[in-house]
Formats: structure tokens, sequence, C-alpha cells
């Protein structure tokens, strides 16, 4: 009976110091501090670039909401502008809205009209210092800069209205 009682003493001290060190591991992993180079995957916040915007030629697209997209000027397009830039030999670069909203922030210069074809768009421009606001209806056209023999203007921000 006392090797039995030895025996039960033995495996229930050998438990507890196991279980003694090994929350004291359990406690260490959860205080210390992360390895320095994670190789996990970035946090996933939005910070609304545009994929490949600085890559474009003559131009830069900067930011958007996904709703106003880059589109090829000889398909249909709903957006228009016309630029003397060095961008295409169409001299126009366009874009596609995805819903009756939509944001992009881009730099383009040189531009001397804005056209639409099914969406009303809102355009930002800077001429010599001074920023104004474009509203260009469905199915419009609307000269600016150098077609109203203006300074050279900048198109800097497009907004969808409807």
């Amino acid at each position: 009976m006392k090797h039995r009682v030895r025996g039960w003493a033995a495996v229930i001290a050998a438990t507890a110091a196991a279980g003694v060190f090994g929350l004291s591991a359990f406690a260490a992993a959860d205080t210390a501090p992360p390895p320095a180079d994670a190789a996990g995957p970035p946090p996933a916040v939005e910070d609304f670039s545009y994929p490949g915007g600085s890559a474009l030629t003559g131009f830069k697209i900067l930011r958007g909401d996904g709703h106003l997209t880059l589109a090829d000027c000889s398909g249909p397009t709903q957006i228009q502008i016309w630029t003397r830039a060095a961008v295409n030999r169409d001299n126009k670069v366009c874009f596609t809205a995805t819903t009756t909203t939509g944001s992009l922030t881009l730099e383009l210069t040189d531009v001397f009209a804005v056209q639409t074809s099914g969406r009303s768009v809102q355009a930002g421009l800077t001429a010599g210092g001074t920023t104004q606001t474009l509203d260009v209806p469905k199915d419009g056209f609307k000269a600016v800069g150098e077609g109203l023999g203006q300074a050279p203007t900048t198109v800097v921000e497009l907004r969808v209205t409807g």
C-alpha cells in the first residue's frame, strides 16, 4: 500500500510541477514582444489609392473610391477629358462609372474640354493658381482653359453626380 501511495504522490507532484511550469510558460508567451519581422500580411486598411495610377504616362491617378475607372477610349465610355498632354494620339483620357456616384483624384494637365455620356460630372480644375468646380450635365460638353482662350487647366478631381 505504501508503494501505491508513493506512486500516486509522485504522479501528483509531477502533474503539479508540469502545471506550474506550463502556466508560467504560457504567461511568458503572453507577455513576450512580437517578433521584429512578423512575416504576416499587412493590415487590411483601405487607403483608396488607385492601383497602378502612378505608373501611367502623361498623367497621374492618385486616389479613388473604385466607382470611377480608367477606360479605353475606343470603347463605350461615360467621361472623356480632352487634353494637349502627351497621353495618347486621340488627345483624350476616358473613364467609366460603375454607379451613379464616384470620385477620383488625379493630375491631368493641359485640359481643354470635358465631355460626358450618360452621366453628369463635377470636375475640380486648377488654372493660374485658382481652383474652380465645373458642372458638366449628362450628355454634355464643356470647354475649359485653353478651349476658352484662357490659361492652361489641370483636372484634379472628378466626381460623378448622377
